[in-house]
C-alpha cells in the first residue's frame, strides 16, 4: 500500500530461496528503478501473490521486502540480520548480492545501466546505448554492479488454496519465532 492508500502493484522476477533459509525470497531490482523503491520505501510490508494455472493453486504470501543494495548505496531498509558463524549481515548480503550478480548473463548485466523504469530519454536509443560489458570498461561495469540490488522478501504468512479437489483447501500458515516452525491451520475454502 502506498501513502495515499493506493494499492501498488509490480511484477517481480523470482530468483529463488535464499539457501539458508528458505523463508526469504529473492528478486533483482535496479536501484534506480524509482517507482518500486519509492513503493518499499513507503511500507515494506507487502503482500505477493503467486497463481499456479496449471495445478489450480494460489499461494498468498504476506511479509516484508529488505534491499540488499552495493555496500557504497544508501537504503533505508537493510536486509535483514541472519545468524552466521562467520562474518557480519552486511558482509552476508553482499556475498548473496555477488553471487545473484554472477549468475545473470551479459545482456541481464548490462539492464542496470540503464535510466529509471518509464523515464524517457533524452535523446534517442540512450537507454540502449550500453549493450555489452564485455568492453575493456570497467566502469560500465562498475555502474551496473552498483546499482544491482537483491530485493529479498521474508516471508510471515501463507494462505495456501487448492481448487483442484472438491472440495477446495485452504491451509493458513504462521511462522512461529517461538518454536522457529510453520503453524498450521485449516481453514474454510
Amino acid at each position: 500500500m502506498k501513502r495515499s492508500g493506493d494499492i501498488s502493484m509490480h511484477c517481480l522476477s523470482f530468483r529463488g530461496f535464499l539457501k539458508d533459509d528458505n523463508r526469504f525470497f529473492k528478486f533483482i531490482v535496479a536501484m534506480n528503478d524509482h517507482i518500486l523503491m519509492g513503493d518499499i520505501k513507503s511500507n515494506p510490508n507487502a503482500k505477493i501473490n503467486w497463481n499456479m494455472p496449471n495445478t489450480k493453486e494460489y499461494y498468498n504470501f504476506k511479509g516484508k521486502f529488505y534491499i540488499a543494495s552495493a555496500p557504497i548505496q544508501v537504503t533505508r531498509f537493510p536486509p535483514p540480520k541472519i545468524m552466521d558463524d562467520e562474518g557480519t549481515a552486511q558482509e552476508y548480503w553482499e556475498e548473496q548480492r555477488i553471487h545473484q550478480w554472477q549468475e545473470l548473463d551479459e545482456k541481464s548485466r548490462a539492464v542496470f545501466t540503464w535510466p529509471s523504469r518509464a523515464e524517457v530519454p533524452r535523446a534517442n536509443d540512450i537507454a540502449f546505448s550500453c549493450q555489452s560489458l564485455n568492453s575493456d570498461t570497467s566502469i560500465i561495469h562498475d555502474i551496473a554492479m552498483d546499482n544491482f540490488c537483491l530485493l529479498v522478501y521474508k516471508v510471515t504468512d501463507v494462505e495456501y488454496f487448492d481448487y483442484s479437489c472438491y472440495p477446495p483447501k485452504r491451509l493458513l500458515y504462521t511462522y512461529s519465532l517461538k518454536s522457529n516452525s510453520w503453524d498450521i491451520q485449516t481453514s474454510n475454502p
